[in-house]
């Protein structure tokens, strides 16, 4: 029974947070970029702001889940997660795309000085 426990905390576990928040990944922004103050960037920062990741929602039905059956709760939760992945990757794209100069993290490589 410890084991089975176990495994499902792990799966459990791998499951979350796969996709970071759009509101994190905009705090993780570099504002001094020049990007930062263009239109494109506030407006994908203002579409970030009315985001609603539905955490409490995602919180609340886990925490009544697990009273009704043991675990039940923890998968619905993980499920509703996995459903909110691909906006939050959209968002994080949009707001990355618009408010960096290089999204991708390449540097353009020195040239050679002869």
């Amino acid at each position: 029974m410890r084991l089975r426990v176990l495994s499902v905390l792990a799966f459990a576990g791998s499951l979350g947070g796969c996709v970071t928040s759009p509101k994190q990944t905009v705090l993780n922004l570099d504002t001094t970029d020049p990007r930062w103050t263009s239109r494109a960037c506030v407006e994908a920062r203002k579409s970030v702001y009315v985001y609603n990741d539905r955490a409490l929602t995602r919180g609340v039905v886990g925490v009544a889940g697990n009273l009704v059956a043991p675990f039940a709760g923890t998968a619905t939760s993980l499920a509703m997660s996995a459903a909110q992945d691909d906006n939050r990757a959209r968002l994080n794209h949009r707001v990355r795309a618009a408010c960096i100069s290089d999204p991708l993290g390449e540097k353009p490589a020195k040239r050679a000085r002869r």
